[in-house]
This record gives structure tokens, sequence and C-alpha cells, in this order.
């Protein structure tokens, strides 16, 4: 995934004052809005808009992903970002495909 250099966001703020470490809570919002955001993708590939409107509806959805994905980063690394972000698309696309199999 790329970084988005354009928000400006100071992750410093967002960290415990006392102790420079991420609030737990604040990481779980982030992977709550990303299985969110994952979700919303899932649903707009098999709903009713077709041909570009799919395309940047999916698109859109991404870039969020990416977003809150390098907003994690800023708490927990850019590796454990992204390997959590991976599990959680593995996660909402495989529920759709196990599904398919047990009715196909």
């Amino acid at each position: 995934m790329c970084r988005d250099e354009g928000s400006g966001e100071n992750i410093q703020e967002q960290m415990h004052p006392q102790t420079a470490e991420p609030q737990p809570s604040q990481v779980a919002q982030l992977r709550a809005q990303i299985d969110s955001e994952l979700a919303a993708m899932q649903q707009g590939l098999s709903g009713l808009a077709s041909g570009t409107a799919r395309h940047r509806i999916i698109a859109a959805r991404l870039r969020r992903v990416d977003h809150l994905t390098n907003q994690m980063a800023g708490h927990v690394g850019q590796e454990a970002a992204t390997d959590s972000s991976c599990q959680a698309y593995m996660r909402v696309f495989n529920t759709d495909d196990e599904k398919e199999s047990r009715h196909g």
C-alpha cells in the first residue's frame, strides 16, 4: 500500500502524552474502520453499481483503507499495520468465497 503524503496529520498528537505509546482504543478504532471500508468495498462488488461507477466506488474505498492503514502505522509500525489490513481483507473477502462454495 502507498503512503498518503498529503494527510499532514501529526501522529504525535495521537500518542499517549506520558509514554508516547498508542492508545489501544485508537488502534482498535482504526481496525474497525478498515473492516467497515473493506465490507463496503466487498458489497460494492456485488451491488447494483456497474462499470465505471463500480470502479470508482471500489477505488475510493481502497484509498480510504490505505489512508487508515497509514494512520495505524503511526501507532504500531508500517509492517504491523499492513499485516492487520491484509488480515482484514482476507477475513472480509474469504467469508464471501466460503458462502459461494457452500451454495455452488
